[in-house]
């Protein structure tokens, strides 16, 4: 069913009642049939759930894409319609709705042409022309309560997902360096990566060296962002809880348009692409059923051709259709025990699965790991947890693991707000008791000697499984408090979880292009 266009405002038809009629059927014999099969149920969602990508049954959680007329054709277009053909496939009883948004005549018929090809993989599609794409997000959410009027108003905006062009009309950008680690160890203990004169800053390389001379120079790490907001894990302890202006999940389909900003970078460097949304976990959501169409592939071997290394963080898993081999994969996982995840992280892949995706990853051709643990919470019975967790790392990694980022709890000053607000307090209690009452270094964070503790006892923990080789490191410490853990022998000195060595990072710069198809490191 497609709908014309209409201006913002319009009156809007219903749902299909077909298809309202066929969800509360299935529901109704789901109900009717489930004590009596809860075994064979459970057996059913295991092999589904060996079938298809961890992440991939979040997807069904979406009632509604938005997608931009201007990414609706070519390989942007062919990567929304696998998306919306995942979609219908692992839920097609409730197939998710389209808003179509065009913003001149021209975007208006490359609209029409891809409702033409996409409605047979939604409810319906609903055609919409904005004056601006600042009106996109308010024009899903009215639809959305247009469409569902009984959902609550707090579960809409993870219901909704907007597919985009990075850049809107004008040239994209979705390379920055993070220059907000000033009083940190990334500020501190990293590569340069920006300089600043004025108001002008740059990626360190991309000007001439009598430019950079006199400038400020920073230090800390390169974000990417072709995926914000997206994350299906809705951890309670994310920053990002608090961040991206109307909290709607968002994916520039655009990826090929980043190839002048890569090509502007020196060689060697990293760009971290899991910092404001999470990139692995969503994946699965773009890949048909041969493996094919993955996002972080495609911007791995971008990055690659060039000698750019792309970092990717998850807790979701490091799927077995991604092609390593030769490319300058980062690959992390953030990991903390069953127990701690399944309150703090519940749309997280179970820790094993997580470390026997990092594993998979190291065999087949990962150039660099590591391991973010944490943040710690301390929690009834955490230490018995975690006592298990590293059990797992040492019977799965065992010797093949070189590093760990070790993650203390820590929020920004709004954050303890943000969290009263949306959480329930048992699980808000136990975050905001472990920190300090003063910001130090633009947080709050506990303190240096309960920092200590715990580097100690992570250090301790490793050295009884038997992972004595691993270094560890603070993610975002204060300076003067890490140079005592340091000194004190609880912590290493090297690169954060979003780094590589100085080592490799020189070897990258002495290599010639091009690096893809040509492993470096063993």
């Amino acid at each position: 069913m497609i709908k014309p266009f209409c201006e913002q405002g319009e009156a809007e038809v219903q749902p299909n009642p077909a298809t309202m009629e066929e969800a509360q059927l299935l529901s109704d014999q789901q109900e009717q049939s489930g004590d009596h099969s809860e075994r064979a149920g459970s057996l059913m969602l295991e092999r589904r759930e060996e079938r298809m990508p961890s992440m991939l049954g979040r997807l069904a959680e979406i009632d509604l894409v938005a997608l931009d007329a201007a990414v609706a054709v070519g390989a942007a277009g062919e990567r929304a319609r696998r998306l919306l053909a995942n979609r219908r496939r692992i839920s097609p009883t409730r197939p998710a709705h389209l808003l179509l948004h065009a913003h001149n005549p021209h975007e208006e018929d490359q609209a029409k042409a891809a409702a033409a090809q996409l409605a047979p993989l939604v409810a319906a599609v609903h055609l919409r022309r904005l004056r601006s794409r600042s009106e996109v997000a308010r024009e899903a959410l009215r639809l959305h309560q247009q469409l569902w009027p009984d959902v609550p108003e707090a579960q809409r905006k993870p219901r909704l997902l907007l597919l985009i062009r990075r850049g809107g009309a004008g040239t994209p950008q979705f390379i920055a360096p993070f220059v907000g680690g000033a009083g940190t160890t990334c500020g501190a203990w990293t590569p340069i990566v920006a300089y600043r004169r004025g108001r002008q800053t740059w990626i360190a390389g991309t000007r001439s060296p009598e430019e950079e001379r006199g400038a400020e120079p920073i230090r800390g790490f390169l974000r990417g962002n072709y995926a914000q907001g997206v994350c299906p894990v809705e951890c309670s302890f994310c920053y990002l809880r608090g961040l991206q202006g109307m909290g709607l999940k968002s994916v520039a389909l655009n990826l090929e348009e980043v190839m002048p900003e890569l090509d502007r970078l020196p060689q060697g460097s990293v760009v971290n692409w899991a910092e404001l949304g999470g990139p692995v976990e969503e994946d699965p959501w773009f890949v048909d059923e041969h493996g094919r169409g993955s996002l972080v592939q495609t911007i791995l071997d971008l990055a690659s051709a060039r000698g750019i290394v792309s970092f990717f963080l998850t807790k979701g898993v490091y799927e077995p259709y991604l092609q390593l081999e030769g490319r300058l994969a980062l690959v992390a996982i953030s990991l903390n025990p069953a127990a701690i995840s399944a309150q703090f992280e519940p749309g997280g892949a179970p820790p094993e699965a997580r470390l026997r995706g990092l594993a998979w990853a190291i065999d087949h051709g990962a150039f660099d790991h590591t391991i973010r643990l944490g943040p710690i919470i301390p929690v009834a019975g955490y230490r018995a947890a975690y006592h298990e967790l590293f059990a797992q790392i040492r019977d799965i990694l065992g010797s093949r693991l070189k590093r760990m980022t070790v993650d203390i709890l820590r929020f920004s000053p709004q954050m303890p707000r943000v969290l009263k607000a949306s959480l329930p307090e048992e699980q808000v209690a136990p975050l905001l008791a472990e920190l300090e009452p003063e910001v130090v270094a633009h947080k709050y964070r506990p303190s240096a000697v309960r920092q200590q503790r715990l580097y100690r006892w992570v250090r301790l923990l490793l050295e009884r499984y038997d992972l004595g080789q691993v270094q560890t490191t603070p993610c975002k410490a204060d300076p003067g408090e890490a140079l005592q853990f340091l000194k004190a022998g609880v912590i290493s000195s090297m690169p954060c979880a979003c780094h590589i060595s100085y080592r490799l990072r020189a070897q990258l710069q002495r290599s010639p292009l091009p690096i893809i198809n040509r492993t470096l490191q063993k």
